[in-house]
């Protein structure tokens, strides 16, 4: 099965060189985070980006948040979405569009830190996974990925991958996310304003994608390929999903406009990632089948 996760760690990766992580390969991590999530019993899953110019979270993250949580739950996993008030609305709907049956926590900013140990302690998750959630950089402000300080709008969620003896997984595409400390040279180096935005805080696997939302998808395609069940979601359901929280108004981070498109990719793009990575399904059953 391992030419199949090749295939779907290729597609994930399309357009890294847009935001120079192109040089960055996390083919070994995306593998590990997938046996890892395969052997997890109860999964923290932290998203949502604050946009400060449309006081609400961006598409990418929400999606993808919710394609993996409903996979892991299929398989019988306990799953908590965690988010801010800001993307609060954008998860109630994507986990209603999903049928999504775990809790969803929110993360005020004042006194995040606290409830964030607090959750700890409630729920004890094996894993905890960010998918585009926001990270502080090395002067401890939280940054966009043009350089614009958002620290006002952020609750610091940090301290789930800082405090917690999970194994810890993270998706992002630009280094201001959580994870990216762990390539912290090169996006200093090779990204724009990187030195400014780059993250600090590290994971134990870090996946790196064109967009955070494919990354999530990816996982979800690999999962189904190595358990021989479709978990991930349809194209109707991926446009449902994006149309759901733009309705809401949701932005797109990259346009800042509140548009069918993810980090200035239209929906036509991002159903064609959703096609691909369901065919590459398709292709792996046929071979167990043969």
């Amino acid at each position: 099965m391992d030419k199949y996760i090749e295939k779907i760690i290729k597609i994930i990766e399309t357009n890294l060189d847009r935001r120079g992580m192109n040089k960055i390969s996390s083919a070994k991590e995306f593998k590990s985070s997938t046996k890892e999530l395969l052997k997890s019993t109860t999964v923290f899953i932290v998203t949502g980006f604050p946009v400060k110019d449309a006081l609400i979270g961006e598409t990418d993250g929400p999606i993808g948040a919710i394609s993996l949580a409903k996979a892991l739950e299929k398989l019988g996993k306990k799953v908590i979405i965690i988010t801010d008030s800001y993307s609060k609305e954008l998860l109630e709907t994507c986990s209603k569009l999903k049928d999504f049956k775990g809790n969803l926590e929110i993360i005020n900013k004042e006194n995040a830190e606290k409830t964030c140990d607090e959750l700890i302690k409630k729920y004890n998750p094996s894993h905890i996974v960010a998918v585009e959630r926001p990270s502080k950089a090395k002067d401890n402000r939280f940054y966009s990925m043009t350089g614009e300080d958002i620290t006002e709008y952020v609750a610091n969620t940090d301290t789930f991958f800082n405090n917690s003896n999970s194994v810890t997984i993270a998706i992002g595409d630009g280094g201001n996310e959580i994870g990216m400390g762990k390539i912290y040279d090169h996006i200093k180096r090779e990204v724009k304003f990187g030195e400014k935005i780059c993250a600090v805080t590290k994971v134990d696997h870090l996946i790196v994608s064109g967009v955070s939302n494919w990354g999530a998808h990816g996982l979800v395609a690999a999962i189904s390929v190595l358990t021989n069940k479709l978990l991930l979601h349809d194209c109707q359901r991926e446009y449902e999903l994006l149309k759901g929280i733009t309705e809401i108004g949701s932005v797109d981070g990259y346009t800042k406009k509140n548009t069918l498109s993810v980090d200035g990719f239209s929906l036509e793009s991002n159903l064609r990632i959703i096609e691909k990575l369901i065919t590459i399904f398709d292709e792996s059953q046929k071979q167990m089948l043969a």
